[in-house]
């Protein structure tokens, strides 16, 4: 059993890895195609838009991503009953999100109508992030080699109409359409072949939701928080500085997250089996922790050692002299996101150690440490400032706050450990049997 469960893992890593590597790489070349085909101000009006999108998905997603799997190992056999739970309330929750999003966004920029439509146009994926929740099943049932199909496909389709409509002068708005159509194809086909394969119950039970509720809401704080201090400098800068800043910081941030596609697949690929171990194999459980700890920990070291030492060389080789004023803060905001994929993994510890009120800690304390320092900051420093805010507060609490609160010092000596290297079986956890 436990050779089987181990095979499960490399597959759910493997296909989730390359999967997330191929979309990034794409959607990364893509991400460098509208950079220089635009000007810095209407990249940085997509950027806005895009960062407002991230913080209502997280908030219509209502936590649900961090806690199905925990429920499917629960009740196996009324999975269709939780996605479908799932699916349904996320969509209505995703109504009132686009509805509110547009009132916020016009009480901040009075004036801007195109502003408004591009917005609106993007805003879709939210409505359509709600097929999403299907990704967990397929991972689930040993199938993520399938969702990485789809997703691949969903994204060739929408990247071939994004490109056209840049070439052929068409403008922001078909180009934002193009965007949440990847959404909207990606979700349609999980959706479709789910129905195929899925032998069981599919319905929705108030029940059902109110079960979910009850143990994602602390994760619906969490996400919504957790997006505010990775996004809240986007908007912030805004409304301090300039569209063209929001394009010089955005651009420094993507290319610091050029690779989070590896240790998200880590991170997604290791959650099925630290669910199960928590309860049936404690030591497993516990290795798996270090063991995500220091793989993701290494990696990104290694990639923001190269980003620190040539980060103009860097930027105007790929995005052109345009941007090269970002370097200062490429070379520094590289580094939170090493901190930022710790979040990942310490709310996964939460969840199964049933620690969930400590999310809210966690969270509300990092989102509420970089609004005041961004508020400070960036006056003083402009998108610099941003960059320094944006560190601390990922250090502070994905770091420095597991050491501090009691509770949660367990996950920091696993934390700590995986960083030295200690009693983290690596060697055992690539061995075939």
């Amino acid at each position: 059993m436990g050779s089987k469960k181990q095979s499960r893992l490399v597959r759910n890593v493997s296909w989730i890895f390359i999967g997330n590597v191929v979309h990034s790489l794409l959607n990364f070349l893509l991400g460098i195609f509208v950079a220089r085909k635009l000007s810095l101000n209407d990249n940085g009006i997509l950027e806005y838009a895009a960062s407002w999108i991230t913080f209502f998905t997280a908030l219509s997603s209502l936590g649900f991503s961090s806690t199905i799997t925990r429920e499917f190992s629960k009740y196996k056999d009324r999975m269709g009953d939780f996605l479908c739970g799932s699916m349904v309330t996320r969509a209505v929750a995703a109504v009132f999100a686009m509805l509110l999003l547009q009132v916020i966004v016009r009480i901040l920029n009075p004036g801007e109508p195109f502003l408004y439509l591009i917005v609106f146009c993007q805003s879709t994926t939210i409505l359509f992030n709600a097929l999403d929740i299907f990704v967990y099943w397929y991972r689930y049932q040993d199938k993520a080699s399938l969702a990485a199909a789809f997703r691949l496909i969903a994204f060739l389709v929408s990247a071939l109409w994004r490109v056209a409509a840049l070439l052929s002068g068409a403008g922001l708005v078909p180009y934002a359409i193009g965007t949440a159509a990847e959404i909207l194809i990606y979700g349609l086909l999980m959706a479709f072949f789910f129905k195929r394969m899925y032998v069981g119950p599919f319905s929705y039970s108030l029940k059902t939701v109110r079960l979910m509720l009850k143990s994602s809401y602390p994760f619906i704080f969490s996400a919504v928080l957790s997006t505010v201090y990775s996004q809240a400098d986007r908007i912030m800068i805004k409304s301090m500085v300039d569209n063209a800043a929001v394009a010089l910081y955005s651009v420094a941030a993507h290319l610091a997250a050029a690779v989070s596609a590896i240790p998200t697949a880590l991170i997604e690929g290791f959650r099925p089996d630290i669910m199960e171990y928590k309860d049936s194999n404690p030591y497993l459980y516990e290795k798996r922790l270090r063991q995500l700890y220091c793989i993701v920990f290494w990696s990104s070291v290694l990639y923001c050692l190269v980003i620190t030492a040539f980060p103009t060389q860097i930027l105007r080789l790929i995005y052109g002299e345009k941007y090269v004023a970002a370097a200062p803060v490429l070379a520094l905001i590289v580094w939170f996101s090493t901190f930022s994929y710790f979040g990942s993994i310490n709310n996964m510890y939460m969840v199964s150690e049933g620690k969930n009120k400590w999310v809210q800690v966690t969270t509300l304390s990092g989102a509420l440490g970089n609004i005041l320092l961004n508020y400070l900051l960036i006056p003083l420093w402009g998108i610099l400032g941003a960059a320094v805010a944006s560190l601390a507060t990922q250090f502070i609490a994905n770091f420095l706050l597991l050491a501090i609160i009691k509770d949660l010092r367990p996950a920091c000596k696993h934390m700590i450990k995986g960083i030295c290297f200690r009693d983290t079986g690596l060697q055992e956890l690539l061995r075939k049997k």
